[in-house]
């Protein structure tokens, strides 16, 4: 990826968050593969949120994590597994 995009795999996303600080996400549009993408990206660090731009409450930790999916709102759920339903009760 470029500097435009960072993953866990810069130290940068790392260091973005270290003193406890949240990642500022915002939209990001770009180029990619000849085709006009947007996701979520810090606006510090440059790293980009793991779930789709567009979809409810997606995974807002930077993508390539090892840690457990979670959204913005909270909700956790394994790494290869199914998302459960946050509507649920």
């Amino acid at each position: 990826m470029s500097d435009e995009l960072k993953t866990t795999d810069s130290v940068d996303t790392w260091l973005c968050t270290v003193e406890g600080a949240g990642h500022d996400f915002r939209p990001y549009t770009y180029q990619q593969y000849g085709r006009q993408w947007t996701s979520w990206r810090c606006v510090w660090c440059h790293g980009v949120a793991c779930g789709n731009y567009g979809a409810h409450d997606p995974c807002m930790r930077i993508y390539h994590h090892t840690e457990p999916h979670q959204s913005r709102s909270g909700l956790e759920w394994p790494i290869g597994g199914t998302r459960p339903d946050s509507w649920a009760s």
